[in-house]
């Protein structure tokens, strides 16, 4: 049996620590949840209230801040608006961008109904910090624009960016008060598939002061973060571990991930880095194999949770037969895999 629950094995990532066991991202067999969301800041750019669960409203809408919203019947998900950008001049925002109203939340009732179901000796409560100052510029403005803005104009979206701050910070510091998480999590996508979208030193003149900005009520409690940042964003990783980021998703394999590995060592923990192309007639062994290489690679030392799936999303489609038969065989091939974490991963750093 393990001796350190999954939260105290999850958070020993943290602080550079080995694990017991291999923490995945989800639950598997007797490890447990390692840590679970709660508060009422999603981590979704287009929220257009602040409410305890993940979801955005269908079809057409404002976010808090008036970007505009759509979300097409039979899409995934909402987007901004393409043809009906709110901030169309950055000179201009403060005309157009006003806080919204503080909700009037019963924060004592809110967390204790929120954290019923958890046991927090077991699990980890991590709160989202809900801004996402780039995805959020993008937004209101598109990419375009954003992208001459943070160049031409960047002590204006700097001001723009902490009026934002001034509204948010206040409602993290009442999570914090009432939920006392054991971490945090923020998402912000800021590199496409082989480039970032902006500089490391446009990074570190406006992002980074933001982000340290809206996590600090986390941080000085010595909670640490989860950074949700899809994309080649692997210039930016010193500047996330400087400001409290030591968990990073999903962490993909358009970065170099072995190099940061061996310069970051325990800094950071790699949750992700998964890149095998299993095909839909993987067999078992192969299913298997493909799992005890990714961890090989990636689990020595520490500073990694396993996050592996293959197969398509289907969250929120209606499925057709032949849809609902591939979902089988991809859930076998989760399953095997599943299977074999548990088995090789449970007491990898026992034998390594």
């Amino acid at each position: 049996m393990p001796k350190l629950t999954p939260k105290e094995n999850y958070l020993r990532l943290a602080k550079g620590e080995l694990p017991e066991w291999i923490p995945g991202g989800m639950p598997y067999k007797d490890h447990g949840f390692p840590n679970a969301m709660a508060g009422p800041l999603t981590m979704w750019v287009g929220q257009s209230e602040l409410r305890p669960q993940w979801s955005q409203p269908k079809g057409y809408w404002k976010d808090l801040w008036g970007a505009n919203y759509v979300w097409p019947e039979g899409d995934m998900a909402g987007l901004p608006d393409p043809n009906d950008f709110a901030l169309k001049d950055i000179t201009k925002w403060r005309d157009i961008i006003k806080a919204p109203p503080v909700p009037a939340f019963d924060w004592e009732a809110m967390a204790k109904q929120e954290l019923a179901p958890f046991n927090r000796e077991q699990t980890a409560i991590s709160i989202a910090l809900g801004f996402q100052p780039f995805q959020q510029i993008v937004a209101l403005m598109g990419f375009n624009e954003t992208l001459i803005a943070l160049y031409e104009e960047p002590e204006l979206v700097k001001e723009m960016l902490n009026y934002m701050a001034d509204w948010y910070v206040p409602i993290i510091q009442k999570i914090v008060d009432h939920y006392r998480p054991d971490m945090c999590a923020i998402a912000d996508d800021t590199a496409a598939k082989d480039f970032p979208f902006f500089s490391p030193e446009i990074y570190e003149d406006i992002f980074k002061p933001i982000y340290t900005r809206v996590s600090k009520p986390v941080t000085e409690t010595g909670a640490p973060i989860d950074f949700h940042n899809c994309g080649k964003c692997e210039a930016f990783v010193g500047h996330m571990i400087d400001f409290g980021v030591r968990y990073w998703n999903p962490a993909q394999s358009e970065n170099d991930l072995d190099g940061l590995k061996k310069k970051y060592g325990n800094k950071i923990a790699i949750c992700g880095g998964w890149d095998t192309k299993l095909p839909i007639t993987a067999t078992e062994e192969q299913s298997r194999e493909a799992v005890r290489a990714y961890i090989d690679r990636f689990a020595p030392g520490g500073g990694f949770v396993y996050s592996a799936f293959v197969g398509t999303f289907s969250f929120g489609k209606e499925l057709s037969e032949e849809e609902k038969k591939e979902q089988e065989f991809w859930q076998r091939i989760n399953g095997w895999m599943a299977d074999e974490l548990y088995e090789y991963g449970s007491n990898y750093y026992d034998k390594h």
